[in-house]
């Protein structure tokens, strides 16, 4: 099975302007706070291993340089191994990977020190605790651990892909199967959908979790025959709030309980809640089900574990997407909160599940310092600096989802280095809207009155709060991705 890579998401290039060109970066420092983790990991024996990799997490933007992460697996000896090539084994038990520089932002830093842990030759089922560290000049020792389990190997196949065409408003089912290949029987599987915004369920049944209407994950009692088909029926509503003419999809991916577990574990730390159960009767999967239990199971064969639903959104409703500047007063050497943003005007939710709805790039105005900038902003110049103060253009990322009516919010604090007044600006970049003329707003510092389009209403959410449901799921996907690489 050919090996997946983490997904990862591209800053989107933009001009830049010749002032830019010739001012000098921000500069970055080693960060005061910085933690390591990892999420647990089961594997199949006899498997070729799974992708996973050490996060860095940082209180704040900065550089560490001269990193060393080391994987310590000497509590699982002769039952996995750890390797990378491009990582030295320092004893037989402890893998170092080390890297001249990494640059850390508001979000954790992920793919850069991927490894494969994979049972060894011979071993059985087992677990135990996979120490991780990290060390870096100026920084001491940080540690961390996570758990790996290896398990029995099994093979879930999920049924054909669905395609159909539906209006905003209209019902659908999807129905799901799901084969137990091979000679060995799956304990309790479950199954889980991503990107189901635009799929409300009209029913909740007990044996899921439910993110207000939309479907997180199902999970199924007993012990599954090998050699057997089982299905089931979802019934869904296209949310009226769907843009339309489009195409939303939604993928059903089948684990094992442990992966399950594992992915769970992953949500949890987090700070996921995961959803509250339905109280509409239990779903079932058809098929003849056993009660026999099981050790902890993992799959040989992942790549055939998803099946896709896919919706032709058919009609025309669309999103329009706003800029929102700002407009503050101050004496030179005074600092002012700034806020501002991308508001949905609607009547159509803005979703775009493989990016931003739009990039949201802004000038700072001249004769001001950007003193603070929002987590989710970076330099034109430098799309890895999130969070970095001092530059004089940022873009900045509202995420994959803006319901109607609400405002993602990007706040800076400005500090007054001239009393003229001075104007800066919110440009919307990629827009998927018809009317473009509202796509830019202003920044005033000290004009006599505010810019009257594009004003922040009373309400609104900060990108980062607003997002984190679909940043965290796509984050999920990218770990729904890794837990199947070999």
């Amino acid at each position: 099975m050919p090996r997946t890579g983490l997904r990862k998401l591209a800053a989107v290039g933009g001009a830049v302007c010749a002032a830019l060109l010739i001012a000098a970066p921000p500069a970055f420092a080693a960060p005061e706070a910085v933690s390591i983790n990892m999420r647990d990991v089961t594997v199949a024996v006899g498997h070729t291993g799974v992708v996973v990799g050490a996060n860095l997490i940082s209180a704040e933007p900065g550089v560490l340089d001269d990193v060393v992460v080391t994987y310590d697996f000497s509590a699982l000896a002769g039952l996995v191994e750890v390797v990378a090539p491009a990582c030295t084994l320092t004893t037989p038990t402890i893998l170092a990977c080390a890297r001249d520089q990494v640059r850390l932002g508001s979000a954790p830093l992920t793919g850069e020190f991927d490894v494969v842990v994979r049972a060894v030759d011979g071993a059985g089922v087992g677990d135990g605790p996979l120490q991780l560290g990290v060390q870096a000049a100026g920084l001491p020792l940080v540690s961390g651990s996570s758990w790996v389990r290896v398990g029995t190997g099994v093979d879930l196949v999920a049924g054909p892909s669905t395609e159909i065409g539906r209006r905003p408003g209209q019902s659908f089912t999807l129905p799901l199967t799901v084969e137990v290949a091979g000679a060995t029987a799956v304990e309790r599987p479950s199954v889980y959908f991503t990107q189901t915004h635009a799929f409300r369920a009209t029913r909740k049944f007990t044996n899921c979790l439910y993110v207000e209407d939309r479907l997180r994950n199902c999970w199924f009692e007993g012990t599954f025959t090998p050699g057997a088909t089982y299905s089931a029926v979802w019934p869904f509503l296209l949310g009226a709030d769907t843009a339309a003419p489009g195409t939303r999809r939604t993928e059903a991916t089948w684990l094992t309980a442990a992966e399950a577990a594992d992915y769970e574990s992953f949500l949890a730390g987090h700070g996921y809640s995961g959803g509250e159960p339905g109280t509409e009767g239990e779903l079932s999967l058809t098929g003849e089900v056993g009660l026999r239990p099981m050790a902890d199971q993992a799959d040989t064969e992942p790549s055939n574990n998803r099946s896709t639903l896919t919706v032709t959104v058919t009609g025309y409703h669309d999103a329009d997407l706003v800029a929102v500047g700002a407009a503050v007063r101050g004496a030179v050497g005074e600092t002012r909160a700034v806020t501002v943003g991308v508001r949905n005007d609607g009547p159509a939710a803005a979703e775009r599940p493989d990016g931003d709805v739009a990039v949201v790039d802004v000038t700072i105005p001249p004769g001001t310092t950007a003193t603070a900038a929002a987590p989710e902003c970076a330099p034109l110049f430098d799309p890895d600096a999130l969070g970095v103060a001092g530059a004089a253009a940022y873009r900045c990322r509202p995420g994959p989802f803006v319901p109607a009516g609400f405002t993602v919010q990007f706040a800076f604090e400005l500090r007054v280095d001239r009393s003229a007044p001075t104007e800066g600006s919110v440009r919307l970049v990629g827009a998927d809207d018809s009317d473009t003329t509202n796509d830019r707003a202003t920044i005033t510092v000290n004009r006599a009155a505010a810019p009257a389009p594009g004003r922040l209403p009373i309400t609104g959410a900060p990108a980062g709060s607003l997002a984190a449901l679909g940043v965290l799921m796509i984050v999920a996907g990218v770990l729904m991705t890794r837990v199947r690489a070999a």
